[in-house]
């Protein structure tokens, strides 16, 4: 089963891919990288700040329902503090901007810079209210009513941003459509969360949440500034043209993760149910086959988008962000490091022990800020200090190099804890995928259409399988798992049981 939830994320999250690629199209051809660069500011910088809407109480929640917590109490606990954390958020950012622009008399680089912070605040602050119910569902594994309201999110966002374009109505209602979707996320999962048990708030739970909380907020903290700051330090170096550029590429990479995304929303909660039963074969099992799977697929993917990285931007984007053609050959690395270290990271979160998930992070974060400062400004004019001048192609390298250091230290870190050293058949994935990457790359000056790209990149991955096939790295039990877990009638039947309440 968890192979089928799996597949059901990923399959939503394709989903979700395909309509965010129509919609980036879509941006790269109405609006400059300027313009999106407006976009990709304001959402880096509120982003970071909807840390307070969270500060590890999303994670604790999961762990405390998936071993087995009295769900009323936990749902009832949950609800209060978040309304109190989205509060603490846009008091925040309130303030901040108030410091920013009369204590220290600084402004944005245009008006739209800042009207877009206020459309993105509204957007987070309705985000971090639907993890009540998103949470909930991922802790007991509903997976299909955790997904489908996200998909109903990018649907309604694609929708309105296409339409707002191709009307003319400017760099703020592509804002707006952020906002839009997420009204339809928050509506649908409150919907679904219907019938569920509510109790009253306990003080005894919220102490059980905040010591889980405690090591969890000192992951959630770091990651978000990680994911955010380099597009906020860009804005502050260069210019929005450099972010619009940045953030493209960004969106067209992080697509890439949802095949981690997959196994760790599962495997975390999984993990934590057979830790509680000491059963410490299985966690070996689970976490080596999501390694080997998530390592199979990703890096076919991600190399294989390198090495087609000139077509990529022509026909998914647009001619103006060819400049960004750099950052596209370097930046997907980013998502294969953190596919690679997902299964680790869960499997050591559900054995109760997110002090290493802390110190990855926060090694990651001290990674990325200094490489950003150093890669990514011409010079710091304040000290005299001449530096790379690199943008956003120095931000696309202090990414990589940050997430590779964590995925060493979470490696190492399991490792120790576990003896669990991993599976050598990811050298063969590497090799395999290399080797198709290469010739993808000989041939990319030739293509020009989507149907050659999508038709070349078919032929790679028929190439990739076959070369796994004969060293026997995908075998007939292989295909037979990836046929049952996509099979339709039983992926329409699961969705249709879990939406009427019918567990397995």
């Amino acid at each position: 089963m968890i192979a089928r939830k799996s597949a059901l994320i990923v399959i939503t999250q394709f989903a979700n891919g395909i309509l965010g690629f129509i919609g980036l199209k879509f941006i790269a051809m109405y609006l400059t990288p300027w313009e999106y660069g407006v976009i990709g500011f304001a959402y880096g910088f509120v982003a970071i700040f909807s840390i307070f809407g969270n500060l590890g109480f999303d994670n604790a929640h999961i762990k405390r329902v998936s071993e087995g917590k009295d769900l009323r109490t936990c749902v009832a606990t949950f609800a209060l503090t978040k309304l109190f954390l989205a509060g603490l958020m846009a008091t925040i950012v309130f303030i901040v901007i108030w410091i920013w622009k009369f204590l220290l008399h600084r402004g944005f680089e245009s008006p739209l810079h800042e009207k877009a912070i206020w459309i993105m605040l509204s957007y987070f602050i309705l985000l971090i209210l639907a993890q009540i119910f998103i949470s909930t569902f991922t802790a007991r594994k509903e997976i299909a009513k955790a997904r489908i309201p996200y998909f109903l999110y990018t649907l309604g966002r694609i929708s309105g941003t296409i339409f707002v374009l191709v009307n003319g109505y400017g760099v703020l209602a592509v804002a707006y459509t952020y906002l839009l979707g997420e009204i339809l996320h928050f509506s649908y999962a409150l919907y679904l969360f219907r019938g569920y048990p509510i109790g009253k708030p306990s003080f005894e739970y919220f102490k059980s949440y905040a010591t889980f909380a405690v090591h969890a907020v000192f992951t959630s903290i770091p990651w978000l500034i990680m994911s955010n700051i380099d597009k906020v330090i860009i804005q502050l170096f260069w210019t929005a043209q450099e972010v619009g550029n940045y953030f493209a590429i960004f969106n067209l990479s992080r697509f890439f993760v949802v095949f981690a995304t997959a196994i760790s929303t599962l495997l975390m909660p999984t993990v934590s149910e057979l830790h509680a039963k000491n059963r410490w074969q299985e966690i070996e099992r689970v976490t080596l086959e999501s390694e080997r799977y998530l390592s199979m697929i990703a890096f076919i993917i991600i190399f294989s988008m390198i090495g087609l990285a000139k077509p990529v931007i022509h026909i998914l984007l647009s001619d103006k962000y060819m400049k960004a053609l750099p950052i596209l050959q370097i930046l997907p690395l980013f998502a294969l490091f953190d596919i690679l270290a997902r299964p680790y990271q869960s499997q050591l979160q559900g054995m109760d022990m997110p002090q290493y998930t802390k110190n990855r992070v926060l090694l990651m974060l001290a990674t990325h800020i200094t490489l950003d400062l150093i890669l990514v400004p011409k010079d710091i004019k304040s000290l005299g200090i001449k530096l790379f001048g690199l943008g956003a192609t120095g931000a696309a390298i202090a990414t990589v190099i940050a997430y590779f250091v964590g995925y060493v230290y979470i490696r190492v870190a399991a490792w120790k804890e576990t003896g669990i050293k991993g599976r050598t058949s990811i050298l063969w994935h590497i090799t395999s995928a290399l080797i198709v990457a290469l010739l993808l790359r000989i041939v990319s000056p030739y293509i020009g259409r989507w149907y050659e790209l999508l038709g070349i990149s078919l032929v790679g991955l028929g190439i990739y399988v076959g070369i796994l096939s004969l060293i026997g790295e995908f075998t007939r039990k292989d295909y037979d798992l990836f046929m049952d877990t996509l099979n339709i009638k039983k992926m329409i039947r699961y969705v249709i049981d879990e939406l009427r309440g019918k567990n397995e």
